[in-house]
This record gives C-alpha cells, sequence and structure tokens, in this order.
C-alpha cells in the first residue's frame, strides 16, 4: 500500500523542465531521501507532493486519491511538511507556535485535549526546547527555529512526513538526533522523505533514495544501490571517493 504516489510528473520552472515523467511512491515504514545539485527541483517537488503548487503534467495521490480533489484540512491530518524557512504568521512563544501546528487536529471551538498538551511538553523537553518555552520566536537562533518545527511536525503526527533540509541550520549532535528520530518513526510504520546534501547521511539512515538531475532525468531506487560514489559523482560534477565508516559507507569529494 502507498500513503503518496507521484503519476508522470513533470515540473517545470522558468521555462526549465527539471523533472520529466516522475513515478515514485511512498510507502509506510519506509524512509527516503531526495538528492541533487541546488536548482535541481528537490524543494519544487515536495510543494509539488503536498499540494501547495500543481505540476505542469501528471498528478499526486494521496490514500489512493488525486491530491488535489481533497480538503486542504484532510491533507494536513494525513501529510505534514516542513519547509526550508520559517515564517513567524503572527508573534508568539515557542509553546504558543507549538501548539499552533495543531490547528488542523481539533475541531472548531475546541481547545487541545490533555494528551495533546502533555505530548508538547514532552516535545520541548526531547527537543531541548524547555528554557526557551515562553521567549518570542524572533529571539531563536536559526537552529532552535529548526528544532521548534520538527517539533511542531512531531507533535502534529501524520502518517507521513515530508520534510526540505530538516538537518539544515542544527549542530552536529542535533543533525543526528533528528535523523534517529526520523528513522525511528519510519521502523514504526511512518512515511518519511526528507531532502538532504550530505549522501553519508542519507546512506545510513534512508532506504530508498530518489535522484534529481536538474534537466528532466531522475533515478530512483534501493539506497545501497543509488548512492554509490561513481553515480553520485555524476550527479553532483564531482568525483567522490567511497570510505568504508563504521556505521556505513562515507562519501569524500576528491
Amino acid at each position: 500500500m502507498s500513503l503518496l504516489q507521484a503519476r508522470g510528473l513533470n515540473i517545470t520552472l522558468g521555462g526549465r523542465c527539471l523533472i520529466d515523467g516522475l513515478e515514485f511512491e511512498l510507502k509506510p515504514g519506509e524512509f527516503s531521501v531526495i538528492l541533487g545539485t541546488n536548482g535541481s527541483g528537490k524543494s519544487a517537488l515536495l510543494r509539488v507532493l503536498a499540494g501547495l503548487e500543481q505540476p505542469h503534467a501528471g498528478e499526486v495521490l494521496l490514500d489512493d486519491s488525486r491530491l488535489s480533489s481533497l480538503p486542504r484540512r484532510h491533507i494536513a491530518q494525513r501529510l505534514g511538511l516542513l519547509l526550508q524557512e520559517q515564517h513567524d504568521p503572527f508573534p508568539a512563544s515557542v509553546r504558543e507556535a507549538l501548539l499552533a501546528g495543531l490547528h488542523p487536529h481539533i475541531g472548531p471551538w475546541q481547545r487541545e485535549s490533555a494528551e495533546q498538551l502533555a505530548r508538547a511538553e514532552t516535545l520541548l523537553d526531547e527537543m531541548r526546547l524547555r528554557t526557551l518555552a515562553e521567549h518570542p520566536l524572533s529571539t531563536l537562533s536559526g537552529g532552535e527555529r529548526q528544532r521548534l518545527a520538527l517539533a511542531t511536525l512531531l507533535l502534529q503526527n501524520p502518517p507521513l512526513m515530508l520534510l526540505d533540509e530538516p538537518t539544515n541550520h542544527l549542530d552536529l549532535s542535533h543533525q543526528i538526533a533528528a535523523l534517529k528520530r526520523l528513522r525511528a518513526l519510519a521502523d514504526a510504520g511512518y512515511a518519511i522523505l526528507v531532502v538532504l546534501h550530505d549522501p553519508t547521511l542519507a546512506a545510513r539512515f534512508c532506504d530508498r533514495a530518489l535522484l534529481l538531475y536538474g534537466d528532466g532525468r531522475y533515478e530512483s531506487g534501493q539506497a545501497g544501490e543509488m548512492l554509490r560514489a561513481e553515480r553520485l559523482g555524476t550527479l553532483y560534477g564531482h568525483p567522490l571517493t567511497t570510505l568504508e565508516g563504521p556505521r556505513g559507507p562515507v562519501f569524500v569529494a576528491d
């Protein structure tokens, strides 16, 4: 069973075809990664898969229904999205912004349940945001904002999560912690799709890989097959060497 399917997707920006005829699916229990150079269509693809933008051709299915035909509230309950840039729609504290992410999951005139409130407090601790809970969003660093965005997505708890560079702005320990958390969710049956720039981290954590070449071409398959030095060298336009690390291959630029 697929939670999300791309059928014959064509994405064109500025008259340039970035992705041509994409066939791709996300299944429960899979952790997939999108890799490609800057401008290859990675972020644009995530926005199309989330229904924020329309493809030039093709369609996206969510739970076997056309995404374009589904109410936004239903989509938000099934699909969570973390974008690269975080914007503050209104002045709020960290705790208030976290709880605002529950909007699609509570009815009109309802308040958060005791369970949801308890879960939010747990996430403040897990994402090391407890001491910042009452701070205004405007005072946060880039890494703190990213941890808040991750906490918000985890609080929403959708079965399908799309994340555009979730390690952006994070220091090394938080990068690994975030990817371990996403790996654990996939192992628990969630479908996870991330955009990453580090093929070494992709090889360590991901099951499947989608490579975007930026000229319409793409390749998709098992991570062990896709994430090889020769193929990645072609993808990035720079030769790579593979070293064997304790947790899998390490790709080093020559």
